[in-house]
């Protein structure tokens, strides 16, 4: 079994539990950016999360890049 990296809720990861006999459902996620690491507290990295706590992150950043690309943007009328 794995424990979620954020939570600590324990979980079964069919990417690295060897009793699993599916493929994780986080597979059919996108991927995160190339160049982003989620760190834990003492800067280590994040490992497996779960559902509910992947599902938040992913909302957050969702928000967070909506927020920067600003409000959309009217058709000028000529």
């Amino acid at each position: 079994m794995s424990h979620c990296s954020q939570c600590g809720a324990e979980f079964s990861c069919g990417m690295v539990d060897t009793t699993a006999s599916t493929r994780c459902w986080c597979t059919a996620l996108p991927a995160a950016a190339g160049n982003e690491v989620l760190r834990n507290a003492d800067g280590s990295a994040k490992t497996c999360m779960c559902a509910n706590c992947l599902s938040i992150l992913r909302a957050r950043r969702l928000a967070e890049q909506t927020a920067a690309s600003g409000p959309p943007q009217e058709e000028s009328r000529v």
